[in-house]
Order: structure tokens, then C-alpha cells, then sequence
């Protein structure tokens, strides 16, 4: 268990850093479309979920094949805790700016912050737990993929897809 400790410990700051570089990654690419589909292409609420995903699916893969493998319902496991650590984001996002009325940088790092630690901790309580099947955690996996990358180019005309 101590093992899958430190995994848990590596993908949280690996999530954060990696996050954070894709905060970026399309401007420094010179706005290459295909960056687009991993990395936020504005500032609407959607395309910063993309910062928590697509850290929290690399990892998923590489912790996989280290520890993952030894519980039957570890895929599925960590679908859930990235889904409650990106409703964790846009519930913290949206009550803090409701509350003041407008976005806070610092804030909005924090929000980042609690829904990678968030997806963590449901990782560890969950993932030795879990007898799902992995086969649907990995299809949601691949949904949830095509919707950021679908929304990512013809975006809804509302709520968390528009930037502010």
C-alpha cells in the first residue's frame, strides 16, 4: 500500500504541473489545432477542465501498467474520481464567483488545485476497492476525450463554454 501511496502522491503534483503547462501549451505552439484538442484553447470553464483531464488520463495509463493492474475496477475508479475532481473545479469556480462577482486569479488556482486533490483522494479510497470493469472506465475515458475535443472546436453558445 505504500507503494501506491507514493503513485498517488506523483500523479497530484503530476497533474498540477502538467496542468499548468497546458495552461500554455497552446500559445506557445502558435495555436496549433491539434495542442487544442489537450490543452485550453480560451477561458471559458470547459477548456480548463482539459487541465485536470488529459494530466489525470496520461498518468492513468503509465500508473496503470506500474499498480493499477492489480484491482479488477482501477480504470473505472479513476474515471469517477477525474469526474468528481473536474465537478469539484466548476462547483468552486462558479460558487466563489457568484459570491464576489467576479473570477480571482488566485482563486481560480486553488479550484485547480482542490480538483486535482480531490481526484486523488477518491483515487486512493476508491481505485483498491473498485470491482467495476475497467473496459467502461476506459471507454469514458475515450468519451469524455472526444466531447473536449468536439466542444474544444464547435463549443454550445453558453454557460462553461463561452469565456468570460
Amino acid at each position: 500500500m505504500n507503494e501506491f501511496r507514493r503513485s498517488i502522491w506523483i500523479g497530484f503534483f503530476w497533474s498540477i504541473v502538467t496542468g499548468t503547462l497546458l495552461h500554455f501549451l497552446y500559445a506557445w505552439t502558435g495555436e496549433n489545432r491539434v495542442v487544442g484538442l489537450y490543452s485550453a484553447v480560451s477561458e471559458s470553464t470547459w477548456e480548463h477542465l482539459k487541465l485536470l483531464f488529459f494530466p489525470v488520463l496520461v498518468y492513468t495509463i503509465w500508473e496503470y501498467f506500474w499498480i493499477g493492474h492489480r484491482w479488477k475496477g482501477y480504470v473505472l475508479a479513476r474515471v469517477e474520481a477525474v469526474l468528481l475532481g473536474m465537478l469539484t473545479i466548476v462547483t468552486l469556480f462558479y460558487t466563489y464567483t457568484g459570491i464576489l462577482g467576479r473570477n480571482w486569479l488566485a482563486a481560480d488556482i486553488l479550484t485547480f488545485v482542490a480538483g486535482a486533490a480531490v481526484t486523488a483522494w477518491f483515487t486512493w479510497y476508491r481505485a483498491p476497492k473498485d470491482h467495476g470493469d475497467s473496459r467502461l472506465g476506459g471507454l469514458l475515458f475515450a468519451l469524455i476525450a472526444i466531447c473536449f475535443g468536439v466542444f474544444t472546436f464547435y463549443p454550445p453558445s453558453f454557460g462553461m463554454f463561452v469565456s468570460p
